[in-house]
C-alpha cells in the first residue's frame, strides 16, 4: 500500500514536469530529466517485486511435493535345520566330498521370489576340524553354509538352544566360516567381538530398513565364559529392549526371529506370550519365531499403543530325523511388508505354506518337499512310517488345519 501511494504522488509531479517540459521546448529523442530517469528505475524495480510474488504464490498454491512410491518386501522363513547325523551322512557323496544341495530342492523358486530369505540353522556350523556331531551336542561341515548360500538365502539364523554344544570354538569357528566362505550373508545371533555385538544389522531395499534381531532363550544348560556373553544373542529384557528401541530409531521397522516355547507343543506357552507381548509393546512389526520341533499358531499382538503386532509363534522344523510323524510337518512362512511414502509400514499379507520332511536313506535322499507337491507314492517311501504309524498325507493336513486353521 505505500509503494502504491508514493507511485500516485509521483505521477501528480510527472504531469507538472510534463508541461514544464513542453514549455521549454526540448528537442524530441533527449534524454529524461534526472528526476523521471529515477523515477522509471522505480517502478521497474516495483513491477518485478511484485511479479515474482504473484509467481511465487501460485506456485505455491499450483504444486503439491509428490510423496515416495511405496516400497514392498517380501520375507520367507524356514523353521530348524535339525541336522542330526543320518540327515548330515546325506550330504556324504560317494567321492567323500560334501553336498547339500538336495535339502532345498523342491523350494528354490519360492526362496528366489522373496526380497530377504530366512533360514533357522538349529546347529553351530563349526566345520571338519570339529568333524561331524550328532544330538545331544551337533556339529555339521562347511558346505552347510554352501548349500544355505546356494539355494539363495539372505539371512541364517544362528542362536538357538544348541549354539554353545562346541563352546566357544564351534562358534568361532562357525563365524569364520561365515565370513572366509560367504561374507555376504547376514548371520545373525553370534558375534565374535563386542563392538560387533552392539551393531545392529539394518537390512534394506530401496529406502525400506529393517532391523533384524535373533535371539535364544536358552543354551542347553551351558555358560559362556564371563566376559564374552558378546558371543551368542540371548533373551534378556534389557538387551531385547534396547536393541528394538535403537532398531526402530536406525531402521523403518524392526524384525524379531526369537528362538523359544515348549518342544512339541502346538500352542504358545506362557513364556512365548509374556515375549510376544513385550514386542507388541515395543512396536516390533513382525516375530519369526522356531525352536518347538512343531508348528504353532499365527496370532495379532496387539500392543500398548494400539498398534498390532504379527507374530508366528513357530514355524516348526524344516528338516530333522526325529522320529514322530507330526515334527515332519513345518511350515514357510511369507509375509510382505509395505513402506508407504509417508513412512508408515504395515503388512500388507501373510501366510504359512505346509512342508514335509522326507526321510529317505542314500546319497542325497534326506529331504524336505511343500505338502502340495508330496504324493502317495513319496508317502509310502518315507522311513518315519517305520516310527510312527499315524503317518500319512491325510494326518498331514488335518494336523495343519487344526493348528493354523484358516
Amino acid at each position: 500500500m505505500i509503494v502504491r501511494k508514493w507511485k500516485r504522488c509521483w505521477l501528480g509531479l510527472l504531469l507538472v514536469m510534463a508541461m514544464f517540459v513542453t514549455a521549454c521546448a526540448k528537442p524530441a529523442g533527449g534524454d529524461l530529466p534526472e528526476d523521471l530517469s529515477a523515477y522509471e528505475t522505480i517502478r521497474q524495480e516495483t513491477q518485478t517485486k511484485e511479479n515474482a510474488a504473484k509467481e511465487t504464490t501460485e506456485t505455491t498454491e499450483t504444486t503439491t511435493e509428490a510423496l515416495p512410491e511405496p516400497v514392498e518386501v517380501d520375507i520367507l522363513m524356514i523353521g530348524d535345520m535339525l541336522l542330526h547325523w543320518s540327515v548330515q551322512k546325506s550330504g556324504v557323496m560317494d567321492d567323500g566330498s560334501y553336498n547339500y544341495d538336495h535339502f532345498f530342492q523342491d523350494i528354490l523358486e519360492d526362496v528366489a521370489e522373496a526380497d530377504l530369505a530366512v533360514v533357522n540353522q538349529e546347529v553351530i556350523i563349526g566345520g571338519k576340524e570339529i568333524g561331524m556331531q550328532n544330538y545331544p551336542t551337533f556339529n555339521c561341515v562347511e558346505e552347510v553354509s554352501d548349500a544355505i548360500v546356494k539355494a539363495g538365502f539372505d539371512v541364517t539364523l544362528h542362536a538357538t538352544n544348541h549354539t554353545w554344544d562346541q563352546g566357544e570354538k564351534g562358534v568361532r569357528n562357525c563365524i569364520a566360516i561365515w565370513k572366509e566362505r560367504h561374507p555376504e550373508e547376514i548371520v545373525l545371533g553370534i558375534h565374535d567381538s563386542e563392538e560387533e555385538a552392539d551393531t545392529l544389522t539394518i537390512w534394506e531395499k530401496d529406502g525400506f530398513k529393517i532391523a533384524l534381531l535373533n535371539y535364544t532363550y536358552s543354551l542347553n544348560g551351558f555358560r559362556m565364559p564371563q566376559g564374552k556373553e558378546y558371543l551368542v544373542d540371548l533373551l534378556e529384557k534389557e538387551r531385547v529392549i534396547s536393541d528394538i528401541r535403537r532398531g526402530k530409531a536406525l531402521a523403518d521397522c524392526v524384525v524379531v526371529f526369537p528362538h523359544w516355547g515348549t518342544e512339541y507343543r502346538f500352542e504358545p506357552d506362557d513364556y512365548q506370550k509374556e515375549w510376544a507381548q513385550l514386542f507388541a509393546d515395543e512396536g516390533v512389526t513382525l516375530v519369526l519365531g522356531a525352536h518347538p520341533h512343531v508348528i504353532e499358531p499365527i496370532e495379532w499382538v496387539e500392543g500398548k499403543d494400539g498398534d498390532k503386532t504379527l507374530v508366528y509363534y513357530s514355524v516348526g522344523n524344516y528338516i530333522s530325523a526325529q522320529d514322530k510323524a507330526y515334527s515332519m510337518l513345518g511350515a514357510m512362512a511369507k509375509v510382505t511388508l509395505v513402506k508407504e511414502g509417508n513412512g508408515e509400514v504395515w503388512v500388507k499379507e501373510y501366510s504359512a505354506e505346509p512342508l514335509v520332511t522326507q526321510r529317505a536313506y542314500g546319497v542325497g535322499a534326506w529331504t524336505t518337499y511343500k505338502l502340495e507337491n508330496y504324493t502317495e507314492e513319496l508317502a509310502k517311501k518315507n522311513h518315519i512310517n517305520k516310527l510312527d504309524s499315524r503317518f500319512s498325507i491325510a494326518y498331514l493336513e488335518k494336523l495343519w488345519d487344526q493348528v493354523m486353521g484358516e
